[in-house]
């Protein structure tokens, strides 16, 4: 009996955002009174109907209508930004629509021995020797270039329509606290966090993370 319910449950369906409009209307067509969860996450249409829209698409409100959302699904970002941060790593891409403009990955020496990242074994052991003193400059140096780079591309391409971040919360402080700051604050409306697991960036990580943000997922009951 088991096996028969999960043969008969459908696997989600992953969707490119070029095929957005295709499944919106689709979906509205099916079931026209679908609403966005509290959270804007996705469109409800039944128990078992899920859309959610890829991230790189206007950001859906809570509870809104998928009829009001479906005419300014096509606004999709024309200047976009992923950073990805983690310590002594950090990669980033400018995008205008499809196209990469600009990237940059830096690695610079953070990591002790045993795994832990200096700025974090510092807060609770004390004061650090040479090397220690050495893994900090270096961490620091990597938010001071991270910045400085961003500066640069949102001079040369304009402002950011959306900035998508992956880092660890606690690196989000160290991040805009830094000298230059990010030319965007943290509670900007245009920042949103990549909610999925982020590897050691690099440029590889930075296009398969972006690969991941202009996709969608559809769900259908079984019928």
């Amino acid at each position: 009996m088991e096996r028969d319910a999960a043969a008969r449950t459908p696997r989600p369906v992953r969707f490119p955002l070029a095929d957005l409009d295709e499944q919106l209307q689709a979906f509205l067509l099916r079931w026209p009174s679908a609403r966005a969860d509290k959270k804007g996450l996705q469109f409800v249409g039944a128990a078992a109907a899920r859309l959610r829209v890829p991230l790189l698409a206007p950001r859906v409100a809570a509870g809104e209508r998928l009829c009001d959302y479906a005419p300014r699904a096509a606004l999709v970002p024309a200047v976009h930004l992923v950073l990805l941060l983690q310590a002594g790593a950090m990669a980033l891409g400018c995008w205008d629509g499809e196209q990469l403009v600009a990237h940059k990955a830096s690695r610079r020496y953070v990591v002790r021995g045993n795994g832990k990242a200096q700025m974090l074994h510092q807060k609770t052991r004390g004061k650090s020797r040479y090397g220690s003193r050495l893994r900090l400059q270096n961490w620091k140096r990597l938010l001071v270039e991270t910045n400085e780079r961003l500066h640069e591309l949102e001079s040369a391409h304009g402002p950011f329509d959306r900035v998508f971040l992956g880092a660890p919360v606690r690196l989000w402080t160290e991040l805009f606290t830094a000298t230059p700051s990010p030319p965007f604050g943290r509670d900007d409306d245009r920042l949103q966090r990549v909610p999925m697991h982020v590897h050691r960036p690099d440029f590889q990580e930075l296009l398969r993370v972006h690969r991941w943000l202009g996709h969608g997922r559809l769900e259908l009951p079984a019928d």
